[in-house]
């Protein structure tokens, strides 16, 4: 089969990425076609299709937002990719003329600097299109129904223009405008509706798109991979708490800072991933002077040093306050048999057995999250037997074979009846 994947990111830029580089070596392994569409950045992984990839809003070397130098001619290139890119339909097309078509689409995280336009481009040479959601993008300005740091819906079933009224974007009234605009292009012109089928990662998300009026029928939850190699297991190396992933405010990272302080004379504290938004440099200032040489912010890690940091783990925490889908870092923790301290919301719940597999605890509740970090940390050998729960579980539940098996099921059934 042979299968055109479209990820704005081509190199390693977090957990979407991470599962995009795994599932294609599986497909190709298998005796598929994997062809990716993506944008051209600096850095991005070797392909023989590069050369069709959209050239980036602005300066390759320059990924993100906050470091792109605007000029009117990127502004409008970005303005464009967030609206409706007739550019990223232009690229495609030369892509499968290239290639002779195609016999699907999965579309990854494709959002302002690539175009959810490509779905028209698919449709009108009928290839069927699958689309994976990592996020609420689909029905929050903001990707993760928060507000003011707090779990908002307000604009759940299509009042969109509530995102635009409180800022939601960055706290931007342009930034806002320009996402609430595009939202409503998106609706006006039932882009979406030409999606065959959605792929969620659990049954909260699932309930979500229902609620905000996505057909039933249409969305499948096919659980996340764990796509991290094997780790060492429980030993006597284990000595620290992690947290790994963004670093932003819908995290919850200052709730495991304060409640990781309280514990007095607790194992040392790492917070590994790339910040956003200065929140690293909001956090460092919650923690007090006496815990600051306990404290370390790793930054970004390549996967072999956050494996390692994995592995001397205690256990790692998800703190979310934000509807968090399923984290893959909790099915990456369970890789290297460490259990997981995480928020009871979103679909954190559906990956994380309570007692066996790791401990949950109400979202920004700092004691019910020291009472569970006590508790775990009290018992060294039930927290190696819940680390090696979690390995189990993930081996015969979450495996990449398991994964890529059903969503190749789901790409056949699409393919031979639409749905």
């Amino acid at each position: 089969m042979k299968i055109i994947l479209c990820n704005k990111y081509f190199f390693l830029n977090g957990g979407t990425e991470k599962y995009l580089h795994a599932l294609m070596e599986h497909l190709d392994a298998e005796g598929h076609e994997p062809v990716p569409f993506s944008v051209a950045y600096a850095g991005s992984w070797p392909s023989v299709y590069s050369r069709f990839f959209l050239p980036p809003p602005g300066p390759a070397d320059q990924v993100y937002y906050r470091d792109i130098c605007l000029t009117p001619a990127r502004l409008v290139r970005h303005v464009d990719r967030s609206v409706y890119s007739i550019e990223a339909r232009v690229r495609l097309a030369r892509l499968l003329q290239a290639t002779g078509g195609a016999d699907i689409a999965y579309l990854l995280n494709i959002y302002n600097y690539m175009s959810p336009s490509v779905i028209h481009s698919f449709r009108k040479r009928g290839i069927p299109v699958v689309m994976r959601l990592g996020d609420y993008n689909l029905q929050c300005p903001s990707y993760v129904f928060l507000r003011e740091g707090r779990p908002c819906k307000l604009c759940m079933q299509g009042a969109y223009w509530n995102g635009l009224r409180y800022r939601c974007v960055k706290g931007s009234l342009p930034a806002s405008a320009l996402r609430v605009l595009s939202m409503y292009v998106h609706k006006i012109t039932r882009l979406y509706a030409q999606v065959d089928a959605f792929v969620v990662p659990c049954d909260f998300m699932r309930r979500q798109l229902v609620q905000g009026g996505f057909p039933e029928a249409r969305i499948h939850v096919i659980r996340s991979p764990a796509v991290s190699e094997t780790g060492a297991g429980c030993g006597q190396n284990r000595r620290h708490i992690l947290y790994f992933g963004r670093i932003s405010p819908e995290k919850g990272i200052d709730t495991l800072i304060e409640a990781w302080q309280g514990l007095g004379e607790a194992p040392e504290l790492i917070l590994a991933g790339r910040s956003y938004d200065n929140e690293q440099k909001r956090l460092q200032k919650l923690i007090s002077p006496a815990n600051r040489e306990r404290a370390r912010f790793a930054g970004f890690q390549n996967q072999r040093e956050l494996g390692r940091l994995i592995d001397e783990a205690l256990l790692s925490v998800v703190p979310s306050r934000w509807y968090d889908n399923a984290p893959l870092s909790i099915h990456e923790s369970f890789m290297h048999a460490t259990p997981v301290a995480a928020a009871r919301i979103g679909g954190i719940p559906e990956q994380v057995q309570d007692g066996i597999t790791g401990m949950l605890f109400e979202p920004e509740n700092v004691e019910g999250l020291r009472a569970v970090l006590q508790a775990m940390l009290s018992d060294r050998g039930r927290l190696e037997r819940m680390g090696n729960a979690a390995r189990d579980y993930v081996g015969r539940e979450c495996g990449l074979d398991l994964h890529a098996k059903r969503l190749l099921e789901l790409f056949e059934r699409v393919r031979e009846h639409g749905c």
